[in-house]
């Protein structure tokens, strides 16, 4: 019989990453900054987190085609404490921006006026690499740090037919103080210049025209492409300082990470912030309040290994709703890629997130039983995942539990990972109408079940929490033979949502905060080893358990905050072929 206190115990083996605070001097910089990448990694139980941030943010630099500064890249409890956000300036002596070589370097350049003002430019005006969306308009352009190899494609958009999205695509260096980054960058402020072609720009010089934006916040359209959709986006607006070093830059730029997996979002003003990648109000600082900015970039954070990536922004504007995000041409595909490394301890508590019918999922590998001894690597396409790679073994706790959930648990990274947009989640068990679930899985491994893992509250969270607080109710489509869930058998074959179960309660035990009595109620297969279960469970509604679970301490009063489908692994992994080939859970109020 497992347990579950050994969550607790595997997750003090998984110690936080932190690094001695220093400078990176503006003499390690090429041209580039970007908005501070901290790592959005943290550490894993069954389904719950804890918080793995370190390193550093980055310095951005790079040979990117405007200029730019590095940030104070300095670990502070455990947790990247600065870092910049990248911007294109003026040259001294240039009056045109492009791909990065900026605006003109006063306010009396052509077009444009004193922050607030600009020259109405129409659609289609301007040179290739030009865009225009209502007042706001200027040259587009790339960048990229100089630490890590890191790639990006295009330089610039001077190729770019005037119909196309702005496309950009590469590979983020690895980068073992998360300060290698790729950006895709916008002035918003730029009369029509004579080209935005790439040209490199002083860091030192002024920035780009710049304006005070009007709307509630940032509607934007952009799409993830390519073979590994799971990287990181963050969006960042900054003004005609913020590419500058020190304090004078760092007060001047905000960023956001982009929660939503692609499509049309609404980012408001109040959500940039100067440390965005923070995970408290305090640490991130004052959130933006319409100063003028004169760039709008998109940015690729960088981690401990290299980080593919491939997307296209359809446009932006300023407005108060995603609505009013432009229509374009990219339209969403498959979401794919690969959840976990053979880094420890980043690498065994990995996530992904996608969006399937409308509705978010978290895609994650979980080694928590054993992280040291266990390496499980998965490939997703959208809802679903097979083991890919890797294998690990657990005493009388499974060694891992690869899973996709909904729910908001553990460290979320800012929203990055938790499906609250669309999950209805937490809900009070008497307001569920129906909870329709489809969980198939196929293959197979050493000893290994098929399981729900379902949690609980008395009261709605208001803090993170990394394991279910008040109660559990768990569903074994597959019984491993030889293993057993919490507790002990209270009845056998009870008819569950049209199947017969048996039903087994026992208390939680010790767990991330210490000792829970909180009910853990099972209904198990009565078969062992059996996998006729495997592709029938479609459609199911999870509300008809939680009714009966009601006997044994799961009360309708109580509300439901995560639910979770995967494979609790005692021994084995890759190798059978074993994924979960679809899940869905949709909760009806």
């Amino acid at each position: 019989m497992w347990n579950r206190f050994q969550k607790l115990v595997q997750r003090l083996r998984c110690m936080t990453k932190s690094s001695a605070s220093r400078l990176v001097t503006l003499a390690s910089l090429l041209a580039v900054a970007a908005c501070s990448i901290n790592p959005d990694n943290s550490i894993e139980g069954n389904g719950g987190t804890s918080n793995n941030t370190s390193g550093t943010g980055p310095n951005g630099a790079g040979s990117g085609n405007f200029s730019g500064t590095t940030g104070l890249p300095g670990a502070g409890a455990g947790n990247p404490t600065a870092g910049t956000n990248g911007n294109p300036n003026g040259g001294a002596n240039v009056g045109t921006g492009g791909a990065g070589n900026g605006a003109g370097t006063s306010s009396t350049m052509a077009g444009t006026t004193s922050a607030g003002g600009t020259t109405p430019v129409n659609p289609g005006e301007g040179p290739a690499g030009y865009w225009v969306e209502k007042n706001w308009h200027g040259c587009a352009w790339t960048g990229k740090g100089d630490l890590g190899v890191t790639t990006i494609t295009p330089m610039d958009f001077v190729a770019k037919p005037a119909a196309d999205p702005f496309c950009v695509s590469g590979s983020v260096g690895a980068e073992p103080m998360y300060q290698s980054v790729a950006l895709l960058g916008f002035n918003v402020n730029e009369a029509p210049p004579a080209t935005c072609a790439y040209k490199a720009a002083d860091p030192n010089a002024a920035g780009p025209p710049s304006i005070v934006p009007t709307g509630e916040g940032l509607a934007i359209n952009f799409v993830k492409r390519g073979a590994d959709t799971a990287f990181t986006l963050r969006v960042q607006i900054q003004g005609p300082n913020g590419h500058k070093p020190g304090t004078v830059g760092e007060g001047d730029r905000w960023c956001a990470t982009l929660t939503e997996v692609q499509g049309k979002i609404f980012v408001p003003y109040s959500s940039f912030t100067p440390k965005c990648w923070e995970t408290t109000a305090a640490l991130k600082g004052t959130p933006y309040a319409k100063q003028p900015i004169s760039a709008v970039v998109f940015n690729v954070p960088g981690k401990l290994t290299a980080t593919p990536y491939d997307f296209c922004v359809n446009g932006f504007t300023y407005g108060a709703t995603a609505a009013e995000a432009p229509d374009g041409p990219a339209v969403a595909s498959d979401q794919k890629g690969t959840v976990g490394t053979n880094v420890s301890p980043d690498g065994d508590f990995s996530r992904a997130k996608v969006t399937v019918g409308g509705e978010n999922y978290i895609i994650q590998n979980n080694n928590w039983g054993n992280p040291s001894g266990t390496d499980l690597i998965l490939n997703y396409v959208n809802n679903s995942f097979k083991i890919a790679s890797g294998s690990g073994s657990g005493a009388s706790a499974p060694a891992s539990f690869p899973s996709i959930y909904i729910g908001n648990n553990g460290n979320t990274a800012n929203g990055v990972y938790s499906t609250k947009t669309t999950d209805n989640l937490p809900i009070q068990i008497s307001a569920i109408k129906s909870l329709p679930s489809t969980f198939r899985y196929s293959g197979s491994t050493g000893s290994f079940n098929a399981a729900y893992d379902i949690w609980f509250a008395n009261s709605p969270p208001t803090a993170e929490y990394k394991d279910g607080i008040n109660g559990f109710v768990m569903v074994w489509l597959r019984d491993p033979g030889g293993k057993q869930p919490i507790g002990s058998v209270q009845a056998t074959n009870v008819m569950v949502a049209g199947q017969p179960w048996n039903v087994w309660v026992g208390p939680r035990g010790d767990g991330p905060a210490g000792p829970n009595n909180a009910p853990v109620v099972s209904f198990v297969n009565p078969s062992e080893d059996n996998d006729s279960r495997a592709q029938s469970f479609k459609d199911v509604d999870l509300k008809a358990f939680f009714t009966a679970a009601a006997t044994y301490g799961i009360g309708a009063n109580m509300y439901l905050t995560d639910v979770f489908a995967g494979f609790e692994i005692w021994s084995g992994g890759a190798g059978g072929n074993l994924g979960v080939d679809e899940f869905k859970a949709v909760v009806n109020k």
